[in-house]
């Protein structure tokens, strides 16, 4: 299978609110899964941290999009490798708020007490996204246990 991951941070031009992120988050979801493309999506008031997992023509165009958005500033790529598997194979896009991740785990990945993608090498940002996601997806399986 040819697959491969990028990673990137990147800061906002100007501050959007919790909502208008998730529906950029939910607009990536659904093109993420025509394409092919899986990963996760980590953001804060000081920027976006992203890992993005597919097909090297799909990467590379949404890598693209991505740079040229108006909306998104210093954006900085941390890794671009190929990879034997995916990592994010059931997110097309996970998408989590610094707001809804517990401090113990910032600290444990960060230098910072505050979220701040450029601060992270390419081996710390993919941990760190495995570790929200994984969380995540325990979080809302609880909740979907919690109505069934």
């Amino acid at each position: 299978m040819n697959i491969v991951r990028l990673i990137y941070a990147s800061r906002l031009k100007k501050k959007l609110d919790h909502a208008a992120v998730e529906k950029i988050a939910d607009v990536s979801r659904r093109n993420n899964r025509k394409l092919g493309v899986t990963g996760a999506l980590c953001s804060s008031p000081r920027g976006f941290l992203q890992i993005l997992e597919g097909p090297p023509a799909a990467v590379n165009e949404l890598y693209n999009r991505i740079v040229r958005d108006p909306r998104h500033a210093d954006v900085t790529l941390l890794e671009y490798v190929r990879v034997p598997f995916r990592e994010f194979e059931n997110w097309s896009m996970a998408y989590i708020h610094t707001d809804e991740i517990a401090q113990a785990l910032l600290h444990k990945y960060s230098t910072h007490r505050v979220f701040d993608p450029f601060t992270m090498g390419p081996m710390q940002a993919r941990v760190f996204l495995l570790a929200i996601t994984e969380l995540r997806a325990h979080y809302l399986a609880k909740q979907h246990a919690g109505r069934g």
